[in-house]
């Protein structure tokens, strides 16, 4: 009897084992990795993944591909749940691949900013690569390499769209990495209730301190004011666009 597929799931089976060693491969995978799979489905992916983690937590929503997934090798632990409340628990894992659902593309985004990961590996429909690339907040965060486009005969059924393979790391400390231009991206979307000329001030103060230097908020405010932000701008709550032209406004008077 053939499974019915949940498209309202966003299920799109890879069926080109091409691409599947691919997407493998680009999470470089080594025998003392713990890898997080999102969306285990048939297991086909799972079961490539396995031959090179030391450990595999695969991760599917939905309870139907149950007899598949219980034939998985002894490294695999299945978790039957939403993979974002599971993003939610303290689970120790160092990579993630997944042939993501567009459903999940950017709540998932938003997760892995907060997460600590070395290193992870996607398909996902083409439309969302812009994006992780040159979008608003993940680029301050996270570097996206696009790896290559993949028909969308790759899948079962074919999505409407073709699709994409990325590979995603966290970018440096940015204040251990002198890109103060990126810390204050970082700091304002990060404290979107605060006025902007505080959240920028506090900025300041950490970054002096990151050179081992004290400045007082006074002292801080001042270097505020030098910028080319208008005064009652300034006034507004932090923004959650624009971040990149505020902060070279302050990052050229530091």
């Amino acid at each position: 009897m053939m499974m019915k597929i949940k498209t309202r799931l966003g299920q799109y089976f890879l069926i080109n084992q091409k691409i599947v060693q691919e997407l493998v491969a680009a999470a470089s995978i080594n025998k003392s990795d713990v890898v997080l799979e999102i969306g285990a489905g048939r297991g086909t992916i799972t079961k490539e993944i396995a031959k090179r983690a030391d450990k595999v937590l695969a991760i599917e929503i939905d309870k139907s591909f149950k007899s598949d997934l219980d034939r998985m090798p002894s490294n695999v632990k299945i978790i039957y749940e939403d993979a974002l409340k599971v993003l939610e628990k303290k689970i120790k894992f160092n990579k993630i691949i997944g042939n993501l659902s567009s459903f999940l593309v950017e709540p998932l985004s938003q997760r892995l900013i907060h997460l600590r990961f070395d290193l992870a590996a996607f398909l996902i429909p083409l439309k969302f690569v812009r994006d992780l690339t040159t979008g608003e907040v993940f680029p301050i965060y996270l570097q996206t390499r696009l790896i290559r486009r993949v028909d969308k005969k790759a899948f079962s059924p074919p999505p409407k769209t073709n699709w994409a393979l990325v590979r995603i790391s966290p970018r440096p400390n940015s204040l251990l990495a002198k890109d103060y231009e990126r810390f204050i991206q970082q700091y304002l979307h990060e404290h979107q209730k605060a006025k902007l000329k505080n959240a920028l001030r506090e900025a300041v103060i950490r970054i002096y301190e990151s050179q081992g230097k004290k400045v007082t908020k006074d002292q801080a405010h001042e270097i505020v004011k030098k910028t080319a932000i208008p005064p009652l701008e300034l006034e507004d709550l932090s923004p959650t666009v624009n971040l990149a032209e505020i902060s070279r406004c302050l990052a050229v008077v530091l």
